[in-house]
Parts: C-alpha cells; sequence; structure tokens
C-alpha cells in the first residue's frame, strides 16, 4: 500500500487510525507572525524528502506498514551511508547516527528537513553559555544561524568550522 498525500492538516482522522505519534493540527506549529498553524508548504524553506514526495514509502518503511514498526534514524544510512565519515572532524550527534535529533523525516517547514529553526537545533544539545566563546559577537548574535560558520555535519576544521569562518581566512566565492 503507497500511501500518497500524507498531508497532517488534511488526513489527520486516516493518519492518527493507523500511526502513532501523528500531530493533532491544533498542535500544529504556529508562525509567530500569524499566529496561525503554520503550513510547511507555504514556509519560503519548505524542504521535501525524495521518496516521501515521490511516493516511495517502502524506501524508509519497508514493504508493510504497522503500527508497532518504529523506523529509527538507522534507516538513513541506507541511503546516506556516506554521511557518518565523509570529514576529518565529524559532529558526534551524525557519528552515533541521530539523524532524527536534527531532521525530520518527511518534510519540513526549515532548510535540510531541520525539525526547527537551524540555531533552535543546535541548541536542542548545546547550551549557549557553556562551552561556548561568547567574546564571539555571532554566538550572542541571536538573529545569525549556527550554519553561517558551522557544519552540521562535520568539516575539514577543528569545532565544525567552514574553511572560510577560520580566523583570517579569505571568505568563499
Amino acid at each position: 500500500m503507497v500511501w500518497a498525500g500524507c498531508s497532517v492538516e488534511k488526513h489527520y482522522d486516516i493518519l492518527s487510525f493507523f500511526f502513532d505519534g501523528v500531530p493533532t493540527p491544533a498542535e500544529l506549529r504556529m508562525a509567530s507572525e500569524t499566529g496561525k498553524p503554520l503550513i510547511l508548504r507555504d514556509s519560503a524553506t519548505y524542504t521535501i524528502h525524495e521518496p516521501f514526495e515521490t511516493g516511495q514509502c517502502e524506501a524508509c518503511h519497508g514493504s508493510s506498514f504497522q503500527r508497532d514498526t518504529v523506523v529509527t534514524s538507522a534507516v538513513c544510512a541506507d541511503c546516506h551511508d556516506h554521511v557518518s565519515g565523509e570529514h576529518r572532524f565529524m559532529h558526534a550527534a551524525v557519528v552515533v547516527g541521530a539523524c532524527l535529533w536534527c531532521h525530520e523525516p518527511h518534510e519540513s517547514a526549515y532548510s535540510y528537513l531541520f525539525k526547527l529553526e537551524p540555531r533552535e537545533v543546535c541548541f536542542q544539545c548545546h547550551d549557549m553559555w557553556v562551552g561556548f566563546d561568547v567574546k564571539t559577537p555571532e554566538h550572542t548574535d541571536e538573529t545569525q544561524s549556527c550554519l553561517e560558520c558551522h557544519s552540521g555535519h562535520g568539516s575539514t576544521e577543528s569545532n565544525l568550522l567552514h574553511a572560510s569562518a577560520q580566523k583570517g581566512a579569505e571568505p568563499e566565492d
């Protein structure tokens, strides 16, 4: 069976009957400027996982959908196995295969299938005031994304910095 169009907003009753953990439309994140539920596909940074978009649910869920079957981050390695060791310095969450700590498996209102804004994703685990150099202005600038200087998966540079973010480095073109 192929589940096409698994929109929570449109098909909550059916999805919640077959699957645990389906958020009710009333629990969807709110757009702060309107106070209305954030419709994922209306977001300027909307992203969708290709197998989900093309109805290839079996790629991650297997051929049978059962309510008690849990899909973990381990399934991500079936297609993205190169990620766990592609850099000299790796993010610990990537090394242990914790993809779902940061990413949504189907679709997201945020780039890279993030669960939240990039800065919020990082601060799920990284405390702003513990282990950060607060003398670095970017670390206290709440409008700046961590990804402007750091890579989420890994880097050839320590602290997962992009090469261009190293002190004194020339910006990349």
